[in-house]
């Protein structure tokens, strides 16, 4: 991180950022005075957006401190200040006060920095490149109680000042919090009254002005884009409701206050680390919602996570006696509780209450600077807006400082609490044995790293006399090797440890009856965002709970810089890259853009000593005779990629595998690969989450070009350029509009990938497009289906009777997958045909009413198939209300819901649509709530599939596989389904 200080040059330069920036705002006035402000337009002022309230009526100010009006040269909450205005603002701050510091923490991806306001007394303020240097450190100390004896702690946390992280506008379209902050900031920083001098002795405030720079500047050019001269009240208009993309999101559309347990994006990496260097009491995030609502703050509803500790529920009453009596003050509606509860830990205050922060949420009515109308006919402007904000957050600062000793003491005692042996879950620790996908595994631990949690190693091997897998199923006196990686819940983060990790928590049985009864009766769950998100099962890293007792001699896990490159340059055949790495796919795509041809192995093999995955890529000096440059240039192209993405590129002196079932590199099981030329369609019909992830994915992670296609201009698109064509969840007309169009380049050798909604609609006969159905629609033949599905399981389990096989008689009595024998208990073998077309329509109407919100499902692979190269046996699948996907011939299915358990005494039974064969345990569901209902509903569906059509091919991914850029088995499956499809899914590809 950086503190900035600014020159006096800089500082008259920032004073000059003006209005001028937006062609709208050029034409306004900034008027103010007994008028109130207001947005004139060509004919005049509207009454309506006065609003004649100061923020801090008769408050005194330094006046050598410019005010925000002076440096952004309009009235401050006349309009959302862009990031430029707002920045320099910022920084005019901090270079005229001696309170106030300006500290960059992250850089956005388009370049925009990040940075938060330290305000407090002058006398905290150090020398050096960290002025704050030995506050931090003791606020450490009391932070990590194993650092320091209780006395010192004890007496650190009586005379510390408890720190304040206000955080505003993580939603780029949400304005009112950023200038908000400025308001705050100005006052805190230049007011010369007594109280804010004594706020600022007992308290350290941070200001986090701006967490979504991109998304913010996107909206207010757009907003500019789409205003009249005459205000629109009307919360309609495009003025309010926005474009597609809105600028809610980050540049790659992600919403960022999900990312917070998931640490994808730089601006939530950079804001974590600064985070905790502060360790806050109390942390803010203030948010914007519809238009026609009122404001809504902490407290949460149930279900509120069970890892959250309990006093925070406490607190949360008492910041909102004060900030409600703020606001009566002034007559203001707002309310707590209702839609807002606590259940995913991923958002910005519910991660911070974790942390040991009391968070707090803002939610305003979201106002453009014309004004909404409300519906008893006031106009609510974006200056009162502004003001709401200001009010909270000096609330909230209010009822911190008059309870700072308080909290503190509390805070000790938890942190105490996480590190003693009697703390909940204090004998868990998360086991992960050593893994060779070193990419997937790499991103786990940095994230680990980055959320500040103790990671350990085993120095040897040892046996756990319990380990519990994801699955819930028990293993006694497990073997782990040396080099397992082990997470101990007793730590100082052990709340959010617990909180990212557990396997399954559970809500309350008061909130399931009450979610269960408000399905049936209004189809509202009363759930706000998925309801599964272990970070093993979203990252697909297999892990075990064990206990402590049993866990050996540990050294700290030190991750250091990754490396890679080629070994043995002058092998005389092939380089190969061991197709279990994620990094692999990346490594083959990144090799084809810069003109290598590369094979990818459908069979694992054995060539020279070493095993290799299947999906391992190969690079032969054959294929690439006609490269240019010489023999050193391969090489140089293999070392620099390779180097890049951490992977070992092994060079082999042999193409023959020893063995008759180990594939020699000449032969079928060595696929040559064609480069992808790659086409993502967003716009208005398409889901920008979905696009965006998709995007992100290729960009960021693949790292080759992509054209990003609109759907309003698809009609105009030359499709011949690609051979890989990416459709996002989308809505209305668009793939029924270009359904021929895709078709015919589909048949000419095109690969096709949809998800989600896309594939839903692709999965009917109308599409033209797909074999693949919907379960509703084939309820009147799901004897096919059941077919494929049994073939599919007895594949994997039959056993050979050699006696029946080569017996000459024909002997009456061959098994059937459906076939019982009665037992003991049992009059009669159960009746497992299907009920009458007529019951399965009522039964599957009745069960689709309880499809979950998301919930981590297990998902079988077929580990034969080229989509699934990367996972051997199972990977976890999150599915939410998503299309139940049935398959047949000739349709693949690559993964399919449930995992198959062996359990000797298993009768054969029927489950949802299918027959399950005796012996056979179907786990489906690995965390989060899962109706029984839709359970039944969901066992056995497709969730990925693959098909031909012409020489082309369709794929499709019944739910969304890059979700929020964290779900990183379904991604491998992805980026298969993009580096692989062209060479190895489709024929003769298109040629540009």
């Amino acid at each position: 991180m950086t503190t900035m200080r600014l020159t006096s040059a800089a500082l008259a330069a920032a004073a000059m950022v003006s209005c001028a920036n937006s062609p709208v705002a050029a034409r306004q006035g900034a008027a103010g005075g007994a008028e109130g402000v207001r947005v004139p337009g060509l004919s005049g002022p509207d009454a309506a957006l006065a609003y004649p309230a100061a923020f801090f009526p008769g408050a005194a100010y330094d006046a050598g401190i410019p005010t925000p009006d002076n440096v952004m040269g309009f009235t401050l909450g006349e309009r959302p200040a862009t990031y430029t205005q707002l920045k320099a603002a910022f920084e005019a701050l901090a270079e005229s006060s001696d309170r106030a510091t300006l500290v960059e923490y992250a850089t956005s991806y388009e370049g925009r920095s990040l940075y938060y306001l330290v305000i407090t007394d002058p006398s905290r303020v150090g020398d050096g490149d960290d002025p704050f240097a030995d506050l931090k450190r003791d606020l450490r100390s009391v932070a990590d109680p194993r650092s320091t004896d209780a006395a010192d702690a004890e007496r650190l946390a009586g005379q510390l000042p408890a720190v304040a992280w206000m955080a505003y506008a993580i939603h780029g379209n949400e304005c009112s919090g950023a200038d908000a902050a400025l308001a705050a900031a100005y006052h805190l920083t230049a007011s010369t009254s007594a109280e804010t001098a004594q706020m600022l002795e007992d308290l350290v405030v941070v200001i986090d002005p701006l967490m979504n720079p991109d998304g913010r500047d996107r909206y207010i050019n757009r907003l500019d884009e789409s205003r009249s001269t005459q205000p629109a009240h009307d919360n309609q208009s495009m003025a309010h409701r926005g474009q597609w993309p809105s600028g809610r999101t980050n540049h790659y559309l992600f919403d960022l206050n999900r990312d917070w347990i998931l640490g994808v994006h730089p601006e939530t990496r950079g804001r974590i680390e600064a985070i905790d260097e502060w360790h806050p009491l109390l942390l803010v995030d203030a948010h914007e919602m519809g238009s026609l609502d009122t404001y809504l703050f902490s407290p949460s509803r149930e279900p509120v996570n069970p890892n959250l500790p309990q006093r925070r529920k406490h607190w949360w009453d008492v910041f909102a006696l004060d900030q409600g009596a703020a606001f009566d003050a002034f007559g203001w509606r707002y309310y707590t509780g209702e839609w807002n509860e606590e259940w995913y830990p991923g958002y910005t205050s519910s991660w911070a209450g974790f942390r040991g922060a009391v968070g707090i949420l803002y939610e305003q009515a979201r106002v453009a600077p014309d004004g909404i109308k409300r519906p008893e006919g006031t106009v609510l402007t974006y200056r009162e807006s502004v003001h709401h904000q200001v009010v909270s957050t000096m609330a909230n600062l209010d009822t911190l400082q008059a309870n700072r000793a308080e909290l503190y003491e509390e805070f000790l005692a938890e942190r105490r609490q996480n590190v003693s042996a009697d703390a909940p879950h204090a004998d868990r620790v998360f086991a992960i044995r050593p893994w060779n996908n070193h990419g997937r595994m790499r991103i786990f631990l940095e994230l680990m790293q980055v959320q500040g949690f103790d990671v350990f190693v085993a120095d040897e091997a040892f046996s756990a006399a319990r380990a519990e897998n994801q699955l819930g199923i028990v293993s006694e006196n497990a073997e782990f090797p040396a080099g397992t990686l082990l997470i101990p819940n007793r730590q100082p983060e052990a709340p959010l440890v617990s909180a990212m990790l557990e396997f399954d928590p559970r809500m309350s049985e008061e909130f399931l009856r009450w979610s269960r009864r408000e399905i049936l009766r209004a189809d509202d769950p009363k759930l706000y965002d998925v309801t599964s998100w272990n970070l093993t099962m979203m990252h697909g890293v297999p892990a075990s709970v064990i206990s402590a007792s049993d866990v050996p001699a540990t050294s700290p896990l030190e991750l250091g810089d990754a490396s890679g490159g080629v070994e043995n340059a002058e092998a005389l055949v092939a380089w190969v890259i061991d197709g279990v790495d994620d990094n692999a796919a990346i490594a083959a795509a990144r090799l084809m853009e810069a003109g290598v041809e590369v094979r990818a192995a459908n069979k694992a093999f054995e060539i020279g000593g070493t095993t290799f995955a299947r999906g391992s890529v190969v690079v032969t000096r054959n294929d690439n005779q006609l490269l240019p440059g010489s023999d050193d240039e391969l090489i140089r192209t293999i070392d620099r990629i390779a180097q890049d993405l951490a992977v070992r590129a092994i060079g082999i002196d042999s193409s023959l595998g020893i063995g008759v079932e180990n594939p020699d590199l000449g032969g079928e099981h060595f696929e040559l690969l064609e480069r992808p030329r790659i086409a993502l369609v967003g716009g208005p019909d398409v889901s920008s989450y979905g696009y965006g992830t998709a995007w992100h994915a290729i960009d960021q992670r693949l790292g080759v070009p992509v054209a990003l296609l609109t759907s309003t201009g698809f009609g105009g698109v030359d499709l011949r350029r690609y051979n890989t064509l990416i459709i996002p969840s989308t809505w209305g007309p668009f793939l029924r509009e270009h359904q021929a169009k895709i078709s015919e380049w589909v048949e000419s050798g095109g690969t096709l990938v949809a998800m989600d909604n896309s594939a839903r609609q692709l999965a009917s006969e109308e599409s033209g497009l797909s074999r693949v159905r919907q379960l509703p629609d084939v309820l009147d033949n799901l004897h096919d289906y059941e077919i494929t599905l049994l073939r599919e399981i007895t594949a994997r389990t039959e056993q050979v009777d050699t006696d029946a096989i080569w017996d000459r008689d024909a002997a009456g009595d061959v098994a059937f997958p459906w076939d019982h024998e009665p037992g003991e208990d049992e009059e009669s073998a159960p009746d497992l045909s299907l009920p009458a077309t007529d019951e399965l329509e009522r039964r599957d109407e009745w069960q689709s009413v309880f499809m979950p919100a998301g919930v981590m499902l297990a998902g079988r692979i077929d580990d034969r198939h080229w989509l699934t190269f990367g996972d051997e046996h199972m990977i976890p699948l999150l599915m939410g209300n998503n299309g139940v996907l049935m398959t047949k011939p000739p349709v693949d299915a690559a993964v399919r819901v449930g995992m198959l358990i062996p359990e000797d005494d298993l009768a054969a039974r029927r489950v949802g649509w299918a027959v399950m064969p005796e012996g056979q345990r179907l786990l489906v569901r690995m965390s989060g709530l899962l109706w029984p209902e839709a359970a039944e509903r969901l066992a056995n569906a497709a969730a990925i599939t693959r098909e031909r059509h012409g020489n082309g091919q369709v794929i499709l991914f019944a739910s969304e596989p890059n979700f929020r850029g964290a779900t990183l088995a379904t991604q491998r499956f992805f980026l298969n389904a993009i580096v692989f499809g062209p060479g190895m899914g489709a024929s003769h590809p298109i040629i540009p």
